[in-house]
């Protein structure tokens, strides 16, 4: 059934093709019999028909157009999903390859119908038949129109091959400026201190901060890519136009032939517009290369599996022994953790509390014991459990599908009630859209975003990386609200540098680079060794 909209636009490709070639050969038919035509010849049969072919021709061209671009666009839509299911349970670990460089490819992947399948078959069908027919019909010429056709076969063969290795060569290419421009954007901080190090004595620093990343190298890949089928164009248009001279010239059969024999004037006429209806192959052929490596880049997609869990409910207590993230040079935590309330963890920065909440939360493997209620628990994503990011991710939607991305059908008053408790009325209603990818919103709003969008998912353990920061405090304190009254009946983990006097913090767990400590006396410390 899918394919059905993809076959009606090659065949309405087709008639608009054919209708067109059969207007040029009608017109020079015409245009020459009209020379020698004698008394009382019909002109108006032919030019009815004409006229007839330009109208099929005209309605063919839209409807191929109309029909061709809705199958895109649900051929773009099925095409993203199957790379999302691609993805499902799995982490992108290539991050140059980002949003906007599976957009392009999933594009390339889906347009192939209309972008290079359609006119190659519409021209390979025209070129083919109508060699046929001047064999059959044993038209004058027909040995340059057979020999053009083996000119552009060949051409169109040379040309693809050029374009796949240009297309590959793109993609490096677009990748290597995607990763210069993600790390030049996380340098945003520390901008201003180019200035100043570019006034410095060389030996001193000077240049330290790369120069701003530039798409040169992309564009001339592109611009190659363009000359090359421009210049096969070309070449072809020569060969034709030639062949066209030494046909009139009369090299090949005599130039009474055109007097007395008005249909030898059609195989002139098509190798002098063959460049306007064969020439775009060359444009598809690029098209062409330009899938099979976005079909080639999606297929090999750098990702780490994410081995998922099922729901672990916790009743009495979260242990963790000798545990920390794998492949982190960080300290090792021993501790015991209630089913309920808040603990805060603290330490300087890069002392491993965000990779702490993410391999407990199963984000990222880990090395150690980790028991709910006695019993060991695999690595792994826990699937009722949720981790909310210092740099949360907002979709390019409404509010309330970014408080509820997978559609589980959570009550616009819950929504509404939880926004407003966390000092998020700017974003009412909840039809607002939030821009792409949350620009629109502050840093402190994606956070609370994040954060009701975690407990509104009823997350029976919650850790938050970094809540309060970006915050005033007005704004702290309503943040702890929610949260103290959430951790009457769930865990909640908080990694953060600054903790409002007003958390309901029931023990503090202190990460440090060399050594770890229990803290807060007056509170239920953690015991660590």
């Amino acid at each position: 059934m899918k394919s059905k909209p993809a076959y009606l636009t090659l065949l309405l490709a087709l008639l608009h093709g054919v209708a067109g070639i059969t207007i040029l050969v009608i017109s020079s038919w015409f245009i020459a019999i009209s020379a020698i035509a004698p008394v009382g010849f019909n002109y108006v049969i032919p030019a009815v028909v004409i006229r007839a072919l330009a109208l099929l021709r005209i309605a063919s061209g839209y409807a191929s157009m109309w029909v061709g671009h809705n199958d895109l666009l649900a051929r773009i839509a099925g095409v993203r999903l199957r790379v999302f299911r691609q993805l499902e349970n799995s982490k992108i670990t290539d991050k140059a390859f980002t949003t906007e460089a599976l957009a392009q490819h999933t594009e390339e992947l889906a347009s192939r119908w209309i972008a290079w399948i359609a006119p190659l078959s519409n021209i390979t069908f025209i070129f083919t038949n109508l060699c046929v027919v001047a064999v059959w019909f044993n038209l004058p010429s027909t040995s340059f129109l057979i020999t053009l056709f083996a000119i552009w076969l060949v051409a169109v063969v040379v040309q693809g091959l050029g374009a796949l290795n240009i297309a590959k060569r793109v993609t490096t290419e677009n990748k290597a400026f995607r990763q210069q421009s993600a790390d030049f954007l996380n340098c945003s901080a520390i901008w201003h201190l180019n200035k100043a190090m570019n006034n410095m004595p060389k030996e001193e620093g000077r240049h330290v901060i790369n120069s701003v990343p530039s798409a040169d190298r992309v564009w001339r890949q592109q611009t190659t890519q363009k000359d090359k089928a421009l210049r096969a164009s070309w070449w072809f248009q020569g060969a034709a136009f030639f062949a066209v001279v030494l046909v009139m010239s009369g090299a090949v059969s005599p130039i009474s032939d055109f007097s007395y024999m008005p249909i030898a004037i059609v195989v002139p006429m098509i190798l002098m517009a063959a460049p306007d209806w064969a020439g775009a192959a060359f444009h598809s052929i690029t098209k062409f290369a330009q899938h099979k490596q976005s079909a080639k880049a999606l297929k090999n997609l750098k990702t780490s599996p994410i081995k998922l869990l099922e729901r672990t409910e916790l009743h009495h207590s979260l242990t963790l022994s000798g545990y920390t993230a794998k492949n982190r040079r960080l300290p090792l935590v021993s501790a015991t953790f209630p089913a309920t309330g808040i603990v805060c963890i603290s330490g300087p920065s890069g002392c491993g509390k965000s990779s702490l909440l993410q391999s407990i939360a199963g984000v990222l493997p880990s090395t150690g014991i980790k028991e709910v209620d006695g019993m060991r628990i695999p690595d792994g994503l826990i699937t009722n459990w949720r981790y909310v990011e210092q740099e949360p991710i907002v979709l390019s939607g409404s509010v309330s599908s970014n408080l509820d991305p997978a559609g589980m059908g959570i009550p616009l008053d819950d929504m509404t009630n939880l926004l407003a408790q966390l000092g998020l009325e700017a974003l009412l209603p909840l039809s607002m859209w939030v821009g792409k990818a949350g620009r629109t919103l502050s840093g402190g709003e994606r956070k609370r975003l994040a954060l009701a969008r975690a407990i509104l998912s009823h997350a029976k353990v919650l850790l938050v990386d970094e809540p309060f920061e970006g915050l005033d405090v007005t704004t702290q304190h309503k943040v702890c609200e929610v949260l103290n009254r959430y951790a009457a009946n769930h865990l909640i983990l908080v990694a953060s540098h600054v903790t409002p006097s007003a958390l309901n913090v029931s023990s503090t767990l202190l990460l440090e680079e060399a050594r770890m400590d229990n803290l807060c006396a007056g509170q239920h410390a953690i015991r660590l060794p």
